[in-house]
């Protein structure tokens, strides 16, 4: 439709906003928005065309920038000086639009960004950097929903990946099944872990001989994801091996980049899904998705047809939930789930276990290994102070190794800021203050680890305060690298499984130090943040200690 006058398509932008816009949410309807504003402006433009209007081109483009600046003037007014939260403090930018903070975010640095935020309006700001900021937000009692972020992924669905806590808790069973240590996850996946870090060993052992610099952020993130390959899909990468990376993995990670910098507006996510699917990292994430379906559906074809034993994997569970729920009304349902599922291991998060979040997390234990040697010595003597060092039971109460590994995760938490909620309908109080309903809020686990008010020297790498030393930890409930209440991380102990293996592994054989030339100090330099946490390069030597060759596997038993 063409407007006669300016003045009209002003008034229809406002009304616009008013009167649609600003009720209910958009993100999923947000390429829906552009076309019928196209389809619009291309049906208005014919018939004027057709009509022969005077200069009916110039008079379009009057009533089309009329009309935006309607909509938008009217955007700006309402979120400055009527929204429900305009009284809290922040950049008058960030009120004004979420673009503000995608251009403030480029250079993936989220964390820092929102730590300066915090150490210039305080503690709420709408990103609640409150010691009980997760707790609020994730405790069992809380009703708190998912925020429009947890739609990525639409039309799969997956309990990562929903935002209705009723499906949420009904489509985790299968993960449960899969990951819980009652599911025997010694019989199931030790020797898998085994595997993968025997291969791990094999190039750090050829690299102690020749006292080889490598560069974790390559290895780590090879072992990790190799792993994620073998316990999802009953396929490893084979990265370690043929030491270089996997098309596969450089899509993904090139497709969380993408969330890194546009995490904040999922509508432009969407749009960009639609309309530019094979330009730049949009490319990179349809083909991710591809890949994840490809695998799921030679899971799906081995499992129904193959007469020999099925392999156990995470994503036989996934099967026998689609199998045993599919009916003919609900084929394409259960496929969404299905689907969803399997992208949901390849994306990772905080919530799964074997890709980015281990890797990250892998990376910066060896980073503080290099960087703090002294604990490196103390966690040899007490795993050579024990019998049976690879036992998973032993290993996981060991004072100094879990005190090690806990404030590795709380200096450079693996996911840094992610993880979106929306308050309930009722609002929420934290400390006193109330927040409206439906208002989208983030904890960063960054900056709320780094408070004085909830650790004793709090930018101080000090283990001791997890097991010999407790005063130096204010709250302990604050400290939730793998989440809380019903949303903990269903992958949490395999992960730290995997970590204390590798360390027990490695640890009695060599002693670690950065490469020459190197100081460690571009690791938190260059820290990235993109969904997870992206160490900037790590560069280390393996030298093999006393009397320890670099070669065999005498240390941990292959089953």
């Amino acid at each position: 439709m063409v407007f006669k006058e300016p003045l009209s398509a002003t008034a229809l932008g406002i009304l616009v906003h008013l009167g649609i816009f600003i009720r209910g949410e958009w993100h999923l309807r947000a390429p829906a928005v552009v076309i019928v504003h196209a389809a619009a402006l291309a049906t208005g433009s014919t018939i004027c065309a057709y009509n022969r209007v005077m200069n009916w081109w110039i008079r379009a483009g009057l009533c089309v920038v009329c009309y935006i600046c309607g909509l938008f003037t009217s955007i700006i007014i309402y979120r400055l000086f009527f929204h429900r939260i305009r009284h809290f403090p922040g950049p008058r930018l960030a009120a004004m639009s979420k673009l503000w903070s995608v251009y403030k975010c480029l250079d993936y640095k989220n964390h820092l960004f929102l730590e300066s935020l915090h150490q210039r309006y305080g503690d709420f700001e709408i990103t609640i950097f409150h010691p009980v900021g997760w707790l609020a937000l994730d405790g069992n009692d809380n009703l708190n929903s998912r925020s429009d972020w947890y739609d990525l992924l639409r039309p799969r669905v997956s309990p990562i990946f929903s935002r209705n806590e009723k499906d949420h808790l009904e489509r985790r069973k299968s993960w449960n099944l899969a990951l819980s240590t009652k599911g025997d996850i010694t019989r199931k996946y030790i020797p898998r872990i085994i595997s993968q870090i025997e291969t791990l060993h094999t190039i750090i052992a050829s690299a102690a001989t020749n006292a080889t610099p490598i560069l974790l952020n390559d290895i780590m993130l090879w072992f990790a994801f190799d792993s994620m390959g073998e316990f999802a899909f009953d396929q490893s990468f084979n990265m370690l091996k043929n030491g270089t990376w996997h098309r596969l993995v450089i899509q993904q990670r090139s497709a969380l980049a993408l969330l890194g910098s546009l995490g904040h507006t999922v509508w432009a996510i969407r749009i960009a899904f639609v309309f530019f699917s094979r330009f730049w990292r949009i490319r990179d994430w349809i083909n991710m998705i591809s890949f994840c379906d490809r695998q799921i559906e030679r899971r799906l074809a081995i499992q129904l047809t193959s007469l020999a034993p099925t392999p156990v994997d995470v994503s036989g569970y996934f099967i026998k939930e689609y199998e045993a729920g599919k009916t003919a009304e609900n084929e394409r349902a259960k496929w969404s789930l299905l689907s969803g599922n399997a992208v949901s291991v390849i994306i990772g998060g905080r919530s799964s276990a074997g890709s980015d979040t281990t890797g990250s997390t892998l990376i910066t234990l060896f980073y503080f290994l290099a960087l703090h040697p002294s604990y490196a010595e103390q966690i040899h003597e007490e795993l050579s102070s024990t019998e049976n060092p690879t036992d998973i039971t032993v290993l996981a109460n060991m004072p100094v190794l879990n005190g090690f590994i806990n404030e590795s995760m709380r200096l450079i938490p693996a996911a840094l800021t992610i993880g979106s909620r929306l308050t309930p309908s009722q609002g929420l109080t934290i400390d006193g203050i109330y927040i409206p309903g439906n208002i989208k809020l983030v904890a960063p686990k960054y900056s709320i680890y780094r408070r004085g008010s909830v650790f004793i020297e709090p930018n101080t790498f000090i283990p001791e305060r997890w097991y010999s030393r407790p005063e130096l930890v204010r709250d302990k409930s604050v400290f939730a690298p793998f989440g809380i209440g019903r949303r903990t991380c269903v992958g949490k102990n395999l992960a730290l499984t995997q970590i204390r293996l590798i360390l027990a592994r490695l640890l009695p054989l060599y002693t670690v130090r950065f490469a020459p030339g190197e100081t460690g100090k571009a690791f938190e330099r260059d820290l990235r943040d993109q969904l997870t946490a992206q160490p900037g390069a790590c560069c280390v030597v393996f030298e093999p200690r006393l009397g320890k060759e670099p070669v065999g596997r005498d240390h941990v038993p292959i089953s």
